[in-house]
């Protein structure tokens, strides 16, 4: 009978703290799905500018949880909390005041109605 070998790649983990920041910085164009191993749902999200910003936001909380793993099932390594605390809070600081700086606009827009 013929034995048949799987062919493996070996694994090799990925960086906590880089798939964090490839996701914060470049995670409207997926690059941080390339980085750990989705090559095809990078691609997805790169021609969708991320899920038009939803997916990408799902992908950032779940990195800061720990709860993302690599396209092998594997963790991430060197995870910090103190990094996803940080990550987590300047993302939600900045999305307040972008809903802030829009305020106005929106106002405005329902007082000449």
């Amino acid at each position: 009978m013929l034995e048949v070998r799987k062919r493996t790649l070996p694994h090799y983990p990925k960086s906590f703290p880089r798939a964090v920041l490839l996701c914060l910085f470049l995670g409207m164009f997926g690059i941080h799905r390339f980085y750990t191993g989705y090559k095809r749902l990078g691609l997805l999200q790169l021609f969708t500018l991320g899920g038009f910003g939803i997916w990408w936001t799902i992908d950032l909380i779940a990195l800061c949880f720990n709860a993302y793993k690599d396209k092998y099932g594997y963790e991430l390594d060197d995870y910090n909390g103190t990094l996803a605390s940080l990550v987590l809070t300047g993302f939600a600081l900045v999305c307040l005041a972008l809903a802030i700086m829009s305020l106005p606009a929106v106002v405005e827009k329902f007082i000449t109605e």
